[in-house]
């Protein structure tokens, strides 16, 4: 298999134990198939998120109702060659490759009048329960994913640092805005609603904890030592505070 076969089957708990013990000893020393690691996770939550948000869009039945009735006059629905899954992914498929084109000149997450935190609110609205639900690393794992993406932004992020209360880990990967490093820091509840704790090193000044309701989610955000973070989920004001107090301890 190649590095990106052994990588995916690694994402999707694949492996036989041998190869997967050589190829996490592999990731220990080597940046590149790490990073490697971190853009083909970071794919895989744009692609699952942009399906799901397309397959509640799909106008499947409206489009079944405008084809003609089946020759043998018979009442019946025709039957489709492919699946509403099919025709989502399809278009999810396009859409993405459009993004992808796009982000070349404006880069990712960037827009001129949102800060990052409107930004990243923004990619939160495509996140579903379904999103992150088969992503479960082990602690090698996790604690792997974890120093690669705290490096970019000059954080040292661990399983223990990180951790949040009632949420559970399922990934770590990089994004930017405007040029600068962040790092995302995905988890569940036990719903499995997604949230997410963002890091990034933009040179802010030191701010106390705040939060804020935007568009149907809450984030409580400060900054320190030149970064800014975030704590953001599908919850009220007050229990996203709550969570996010122990993290500002840290950081």
């Amino acid at each position: 298999m190649t590095d990106d076969e052994v990588l995916v089957a690694l994402i999707d708990n694949e492996l036989d134990e041998a190869t997967r013990a050589n190829l996490l000893a592999r990731l220990a020393q080597d940046d590149t198939l790490r990073g490697r690691l971190n853009a083909l996770r970071q794919s895989r939550a744009q692609i699952v998120a942009a399906y799901d948000s397309l397959l509640e869009q799909a106008p499947i039945m409206r489009l079944r109702a405008s084809l003609p009735p089946l020759d043998n006059g018979l009442a019946r629905a025709p039957r489709w060659p492919f699946s509403r899954r099919d025709l989502a992914a399809g278009i999810a498929v396009g859409l993405l490759l459009a993004a992808a084109a796009a982000a070349v000149g404006l880069g990712l997450l960037e827009k001129e009048e949102s800060d990052w935190r409107g930004a990243v609110v923004e990619y939160m609205q495509l996140y579903t329960p379904t999103t992150f639900a088969s992503l479960n690393p082990d602690a090698a794992l996790a604690a792997l994913e974890l120093k690669s993406v705290g490096d970019k932004v000059g954080v040292a992020l661990t399983s223990v640092n990180t951790a949040v209360k009632d949420l559970r880990f399922r990934v770590a990967f990089n994004l930017a805005y405007h040029g600068a490093p962040l790092a995302e820091v995905a988890y569940t509840d036990a719903k499995g609603e997604p949230a997410a704790f963002c890091v990034i090193a933009n040179g802010a000044k030191t701010l106390p904890l705040r939060t804020e309701a935007r568009d149907g989610l809450s984030y409580a955000a400060w900054s320190k030592d030149g970064k800014s973070y975030m704590l953001v989920a599908r919850m009220p004001e007050a229990q996203i505070a709550e969570l996010a107090r122990p993290l500002e301890s840290r950081f």
